[in-house]
């Protein structure tokens, strides 16, 4: 048993080692950074949803991360997307990260933060949008959970969003009533906000999945929130002209 798995554990550890740049060469130059912050009852301000997708501390079940609409098992699963891995325990506070690619136009990076430091994953999703893109390079950042702004307990983080020049990182939140609540903060910390959302829904993987590949296409703003929208009219058996109100685009076709 044992001459047998030396060379496997081998083969695995080369493989591992080579993947990397290898990878690099093929890497296409529009990226995604995406922060999820799991779906907590315990923690969060929200209308409480069945206990085993709502464990803030569990992504393998969570709703915006494992379950069938998550982040990490709808992408892993969509047409022209792959998994290109994962690794669990980056911190205390991300719980996996995971690491995606759609055709050969676009990579994802995506981290699930534990649902009790959604504090955090608004900093650090701020920060992100904050910091100017690089210029070799096309760059959006998307946060996806709870509001966690509209939470009384959250507030004293928004003294700590940073302030930056205006650039053209692009971003997206995808949370509940985000259009009154992140815009502004986007706004000063430089960003561009693209996509935000004008009502209470459902923040799921198939809105991003939408974005995603209309940011790889170079779509317009306009052409954006519409994809969002018509995404999720699709998934939550609703009307375009619904869908795209979510997003703030009524008056698109």
């Amino acid at each position: 048993m044992i001459t047998i798995l030396r060379p496997i554990c081998l083969f695995s550890m080369l493989f591992f080692t080579v993947l990397p740049s290898s990878y690099a060469a093929i890497t296409p130059n529009t990226h995604i950074n995406v922060i999820v912050s799991l779906v907590d009852n315990v923690s969060q301000g929200i209308v409480p949803v069945p206990a085993k997708i709502g464990n803030g501390d569990d992504p393998h079940n969570n709703l915006y991360w494992g379950a069938a609409y998550g982040v990490k098992t709808f992408l892993s699963k969509a047409d022209g997307w792959r998994n290109l891995g994962c690794e669990k325990d980056i911190s205390d506070t991300i719980l996996e990260r995971c690491e995606f690619a759609w055709k050969d136009k676009l990579t994802v990076t995506a981290d699930a933060y534990r649902g009790s430091r959604i504090d955090q994953a608004m900093l650090d999703f701020m920060q992100q949008a904050a910091n100017p893109p690089d210029t070799t390079k096309r760059e959006m950042v998307v946060f996806i959970g709870h509001d966690g702004l509209m939470d009384e307990q959250n507030q004293p983080i928004i003294e700590r969003f940073p302030k930056h020049a205006g650039h053209d990182k692009q971003a997206v939140v995808l949370a509940c009533m985000s259009e009154e609540f992140f815009t502004g903060h986007l706004l000063a910390a430089g960003s561009k906000p693209v996509v935000t959302t004008f009502s209470f829904m459902a923040p799921e993987a198939y809105v991003l999945e939408a974005v995603a590949r209309g940011f790889a296409n170079q779509a317009s703003e306009a052409e954006l929130r519409s994809s969002a929208g018509i995404a999720y009219a699709k998934y939550q058996h609703i009307s375009a002209k619904a869908g795209k109100g979510v997003f703030g685009a009524k008056n698109l076709n």
